[in-house]
């Protein structure tokens, strides 16, 4: 596909005509109307209706303008890299994670500006993580559930999950608490999209638990904030905000966490430069949360 066509495509989208965008484009009139109908003619594809000596698009050009953006704004991307990896420069990179891992993890490590190459990070659900790196819109992902066998996938760590409070709840002294004894109090969980929650239920299912949740939320922050209004124990992995307490959950004895991975293509043409910031940000996770030892290989 002439992606010199689909830039004039563009052109003539946005000037909202043939004359204007000849003009800014530099190209004459009749040529780029020209080669504007051989386009469509190769696309099988009429994108304008001709109306009153107007350009109108039909249906079909409204539906492929967004797919013509996306080719020119990838191979502008790519020409970018090209060139930088001619430079023998270092890539820039583009992580996608879940909000809670982007503020108590991401955002952390690129604030130390130490060796980071993470210029860019996207926001996705939890479950979406992988499939950003799948269609190419990150290089690297950050998830807690086990990553698709195409890609490559490294433990980063494994996190607590804890049980905050506000300072008078009679939980606030409380270094750790067993799951069986949680489960006595009520609960603000979050939705069963996150890793936390799926851990929890699967432990107290497991023991023939029941609990009571008064509130479930898609956001951290959100179930921290009912917490601190005395609503109830947020369960969650998230550093503790709003002046809240926590207490480690424990399951006969022993830390319940979750496992945050690691997920790449190896063939991608920056696997060296993203295996050594993923080095760099389990190390970095690792002097912040601790648990060195529970980091081995996925």
């Amino acid at each position: 596909m002439d992606l010199r066509m689909m830039r004039y495509f563009l052109a003539i989208v946005d000037c909202g005509s043939v004359t204007a965008a000849s003009k800014q484009l530099f190209v004459a009139q009749p040529s780029l109307s020209r080669q504007l109908r051989r386009f469509e003619s190769s696309l099988g594809v009429q994108l304008f209706s001709r109306m009153d000596r107007r350009l109108v698009l039909t249906t079909a050009g409204r539906q492929f303008v967004p797919i013509a953006r996306d080719l020119v704004a990838r191979a502008a991307q790519a020409e970018t890299m090209a060139a930088a990896i001619a430079a023998g420069a270092a890539p820039d990179l583009v992580v996608a994670a879940p909000t809670t891992t982007i503020n108590d993890i991401v955002a952390p490590f690129i604030a130390t500006g130490t060796r980071v190459s993470v210029a860019n990070v996207i926001e996705t659900q939890p479950a979406d993580v992988y499939g950003a790196v799948t269609r190419g819109d990150a290089d690297f992902g950050l998830g807690t559930s086990v990553p698709m066998r195409s890609l490559h996938a490294e433990v980063l760590i494994r996190v607590d999950v804890w049980a905050q409070v506000p300072e008078d709840h009679e939980l606030a002294t409380s270094e750790a608490v067993d799951l069986v004894d949680l489960v006595g109090f009520p609960l603000v969980h979050l939705d069963i999209g996150h890793s936390v929650r799926r851990a929890f239920d699967a432990v107290a299912a497991d023991r023939g638990l029941t609990y009571d949740a008064i509130a479930q939320t898609r956001a951290p922050r959100l179930g921290q904030a009912l917490a601190a209004a005395g609503r109830g124990v947020c369960v969650t992995s998230d550093d503790p905000r709003y002046g809240l307490s926590k207490a480690r959950v424990l399951v006969d004895g022993a830390p319940l966490t979750v496992t945050l991975y690691a997920a790449w293509d190896q063939e991608h043409y920056a696997s060296v430069d993203i295996e050594e910031t993923i080095a760099d940000l389990r190390a970095f996770t690792i002097a912040r949360y601790g648990r060195d030892e529970d980091t081995p290989p996925a």
